[in-house]
C-alpha cells in the first residue's frame, strides 16, 4: 500500500475514536442539558452547546407547509445554480452552507412517494447503496428516530473531504407522503455542536397540510 494511503487510513482510525470520544461526551453533557432543553432552545431560536451561542430561525422549505429552524451561519445557495450543476429531472433541491465552518446542509425532494412507516426500510437500502459506492467512508450508527410529525432514519459516517475528515450524517423522512433525503456535513471538530442541532432541527419541524 502507498504511504498515502496509510496515511489517510490513520487519519480514518483516528478520526473515528475522535468521533466516539465526543458521543460520548455529547451524551454526558445531556446529562446536565436534557434533549428536551436542546429542542426548547431550538423551538425559540437559541441555543448555547460547548460554549457557542446558536441562533435558527424557522425556514420555508418549497413553500409554507414545511419549516425548518436552521442556523442563522447558514447562507441558502440559489436554487437556480442547484439545478444548472445537479440538474435532476422531478427532483427539488435546497441547499445551506457555512463556508468559514465548512459546513453543508442539503435536502432532496423525489416524486417517489413514501409513507413514515417506510423511511426505515428505505433509509437501510439507500445507506446499503452508499456503503457500496464509497469505499473510503467508515460508517459508525444507524438509527431510526419517530418523532412528531416525522420519522426520521439518520445513517452517520466519517468520510474523507478538501478540509480533511469529514462526519456525514445522512437521513430520510417521508413529508406530504414524499421521500425527502438530505445530508450534513461538517468537520470533526463541530461534531458535539452539529450532531444534536441536526436532530432537533427535525424534531422541531412544522409541517402543515
Amino acid at each position: 500500500m502507498k504511504p498515502y494511503g496509510d496515511e489517510v487510513l490513520l487519519k480514518l482510525d483516528r478520526s473515528i475514536r475522535l468521533a466516539k470520544r465526543a458521543q460520548e461526551d455529547a451524551t454526558l453533557q445531556l446529562n446536565a442539558l436534557t434533549e428536551e432543553e436542546i429542542f426548547d432552545g431550538v423551538r425559540h431560536g437559541n441555543l448555547t452547546l460547548h460554549g457557542t451561542l446558536i441562533s435558527l430561525t424557522p425556514q420555508p422549505i418549497w413553500g409554507d407547509g414545511f419549516l425548518l429552524p436552521l442556523p442563522d451561519v447558514l447562507v441558502q445557495v440559489p436554487r437556480g445554480k442547484l439545478q444548472q450543476d445537479h440538474n435532476r429531472q422531478g427532483h427539488e433541491e435546497a441547499m445551506w452552507i457555512d463556508e468559514i465552518h465548512g459546513i453543508t446542509f442539503g435536502l432532496t425532494r423525489l416524486n417517489h412517494p413514501l409513507e413514515a412507516s417506510q423511511v426505515e426500510a428505505i433509509g437501510h437500502a439507500m445507506t446499503e447503496q452508499m456503503q457500496i459506492r464509497k469505499k473510503d467512508a467508515q460508517w459508525l450508527h444507524e438509527e431510526t428516530v419517530h418523532g412528531d410529525p416525522l420519522v426520521m432514519f439518520y445513517s452517520e459516517s466519517i468520510q474523507p473531504s478538501v478540509r480533511g475528515i469529514a462526519y456525514d450524517i445522512f437521513f430520510v423522512t417521508s413529508v406530504d407522503g414524499r421521500l425527502v433525503t438530505g445530508n450534513v456535513r461538517f468537520p470533526m471538530e463541530q461534531l458535539q455542536i452539529w450532531r444534536p442541532i441536526t436532530r432537533a432541527i427535525f424534531m422541531c419541524a412544522q409541517v402543515t397540510a
